[in-house]
């Protein structure tokens, strides 16, 4: 792939060609009345620029995050002001070996409050090295990271590219990705957990102009061939809008997890699971109230929290609001031979779970229902 990448751009360079001239590579010299403005270059091939945004949705930069609320896996909090928010724009989605990023944007807050989006971006594929070093900087400054499925994506690739450039491994980097968190409040009611889609649904941030993803590898490529557009201009303000958007998200997702604010169309079950990993009474109450508003998926989730606090004498009167699922059945069947003393019906729910059943649970139904028949018989 990273072959295929080369070749193409080695045509794309013959391609843009004129007879008797070299051709051009993109400097600031050549492109400087057509760049989009704000752009200063800082190194061979390289640009940056910096855009500041005042929202008052951000959290101030020395409150406390609390990590868990983007992964179970992570402990501890943060000052707002140590996050860094990160996205990349690449010449495709495939990942490895064959994808390069050729724009990065990197997000913090400012002291006072304000969110600073920081971009890089390289002229042609062999200024890439320089790339991935200004990045490697960034990164060193960063008390953690947040992305919005960097783990899948953004930091793989960045590691690839940093060992392929020379640059050797990519250090340890607390990571936090939002699309986990995001995933649990928003995957049952939203028709997807894009950013885009989120940031419209929950921010109600309305982007005008705005560049579809997929056309972003595109653009670069036409930039190698006759330099910018106003369609790059898009793409960075594409990418500027990612960075905003998902401080904005985190955030928000943040304060929901702790009770200080509500997001529409959450779905409850998902913010009990990331209450639970901060304030687990607040699970408690958002469970119950999504049981008393009759979603059976809560019970699971409180029969958990009793057990994990102690209170085992709470979980069975719980399992009447079990879902009819094969999981759910054997344990309504266990609940009606020993608390209700009634053996029809802890056999009906039995044979009910080893039909509906598979694997394990099958077969621990079918030898509970056999139990039960023979039972029955033996009384007859």
């Amino acid at each position: 792939m990273a072959g295929n990448l080369r070749a193409r751009l080695a045509r794309i360079r013959e391609a843009a060609a004129e007879p008797q001239r070299p051709v051009p590579i993109h400097q600031a010299s050549d492109d400087i009345a057509t760049f989009p403005e704000g752009w200063e270059t800082i190194g061979h091939g390289l640009r940056f620029h910096e855009s500041v945004r005042r929202n008052d949705a951000m959290a101030p930069p020395h409150a406390a995050i609390d990590l868990a609320i983007f992964s179970a896996r992570l402990s501890g909090t943060i000052e707002a002001g140590n996050l860094l928010f990160f996205d990349l724009e690449t010449t495709g989605l495939s990942g490895g070996a064959g994808t390069v990023a050729f724009l990065a944007a990197f997000g913090s807050l400012r002291a006072d409050g304000s969110l600073s989006i920081r971009q890089y971006f390289m002229d042609d594929y062999p200024f890439e090295p320089a790339l991935i070093a200004a990045m490697g900087d960034e990164f060193a400054r960063a008390g953690a990271v947040v992305s919005y499925n960097g783990s899948s994506f953004d930091l793989p690739l960045y590691a690839v590219r940093r060992t392929m450039v020379g640059l050797g491994p990519a250090p340890d980097l607390l990571h936090a990705d939002a699309l986990h968190a995001a995933r649990r409040l928003w995957r049952r009611s939203m028709p997807d957990c894009s950013l885009a889609c989120l940031e419209a649904a929950a921010l109600g941030v309305r982007r005008v102009g705005d560049i579809p993803g997929s056309e972003v590898p595109t653009v670069w490529f036409d930039f190698l061939r006759v330099g910018p557009s106003d369609r790059l201009a898009r793409v960075f303000a594409h990418n500027e809008q990612d960075i905003a958007s998902l401080a904005a998200l985190a955030f928000a997702v943040h304060d929901a997890a702790h009770g200080r604010r509500e997001l529409p169309s959450v779905d409850a079950v998902g913010l009990a699971e990331l209450r639970s990993r901060v304030d687990e009474a607040l699970a408690e109450r958002t469970l119950t109230a999504a049981l008393e508003a009759g979603d059976a998926r809560a019970t699971r989730p409180l029969m958990r929290l009793y057990r994990r606090t102690g209170r085992c004498g709470e979980i069975a009167p719980l399992v009447p609001f079990l879902p009819d699922d094969p999981a759910g059945l054997f344990s309504k069947s266990v609940y009606a031979e020993r608390r209700l003393r009634d053996r029809r019906e802890a056999l009906r729910l039995a044979e009910l779970a080893e039909e509906l059943g598979r694997g394990a649970l099958r077969d621990r139904a079918a030898r509970r229902a056999a139990r039960l028949r023979a039972g029955q018989t033996a009384f007859r």
